[in-house]
């Protein structure tokens, strides 16, 4: 079988490496730079309309030393409190390792991150159900996509602009869609992460690009209970991805489902970036 290509994409047009972002606003009147856990939105010009997105910073985050930062992707269906819903312990974990936290809408529940058509294509779901019926041709969802990708983006201006970083310790993960959307835009802005951590978003015959990831450590995990093809497929790309010499960890929770293995798979995913850093801070 052809193996499909995450370059596949179509970019849309004018959208530049970093989009320009709007100021952000705090629910419940929050200080700029204020710490704890904390309902965000900014107005995306656009896709005319505001967007939420939720960030936890440490209460021991410091403004002269600064922090570094997760940016967490949601599956399909999800928003940004996919991850603090699934993980009680999130803000535990985000003190222990002192890292700041931040998940974006990601434009819709369904927005898929800018990753191409393909991706998951006509592929069942992990759970063996049949793909969601796309409701827009081609071009919107091209388009659609597009503005998701560039909310990722625009969140991560926004907290860089607010908050001081650590910036050779920003880290990319994301669970089923946001698993696909960790590995898109993982290879894409390869500079910018320090590791990623692509969770239940390994498809068989597709191309990850893994040449482009090649100096970014990466783990990927799957729940042991998932469907058996993505469970090998999973398998095989931590084994493609020695092949290169690449840095990688794998996580396998016994019996744990797609959704299940959320809350297991996530302190081993913070354990494994905290280990990685960039030895140059992007420019």
């Amino acid at each position: 079988m052809r193996r499909r290509s995450l370059l596949q994409a179509v970019a849309l047009a004018g959208f530049g490496r970093f989009a320009t972002a709007q100021s952000s606003t705090a629910a419940g009147g929050a200080a700029a730079g204020a710490k704890g856990d904390q309902q965000r939105h900014y107005f995306f010009e656009a896709a005319g309309k505001d967007m939420p997105y939720r960030l936890y910073v440490p209460r021991s985050y410091d403004p002269q030393v600064g922090a570094p930062l997760i940016v967490a992707l949601h599956g399909y269906g999800g928003d940004q409190n996919y991850f603090f819903e699934a993980v009680k312990d999130l803000p535990e974990l985000c003190e222990q390792y002192r890292m700041i936290f931040v998940a974006p809408m990601g434009l819709a529940k369904d927005g898929w991150y800018g990753a191409p058509l393909s991706i998951p294509g006509a592929a069942p779901r992990s759970g063996g159900e049949a793909a969601p019926t796309p409701g827009r041709d081609p071009e919107q969802e091209t388009q659609y996509r597009a503005l998701s990708e560039r909310d990722v983006l625009n969140v991560l201006e926004i907290v860089k602009r607010e908050y001081k970083l650590d910036a050779r310790r920003t880290y990319l993960m994301g669970h089923s869609m946001g698993g696909f959307g960790t590995w898109w835009l993982g290879q894409k802005y390869a500079d910018t992460w320090a590791a990623i951590a692509p969770m239940s978003g390994v498809l068989p015959n597709v191309d990850y690009q893994l040449p482009r990831l090649k100096n970014v450590p990466v783990m990927v995990s799957i729940g042991g209970a998932e469907n058996p093809a993505w469970v090998d497929a999973s398998r095989k790309q931590i084994d493609a991805m020695k092949a290169l010499g690449m840095t990688t960890d794998y996580f396998e929770p016994e019996g744990a489902t797609h959704g299940g293995m959320i809350a297991p798979t996530t302190p081993r995913v913070f354990e494994f970036l905290a280990k990685h850093r960039k030895e140059r801070a992007e420019r």
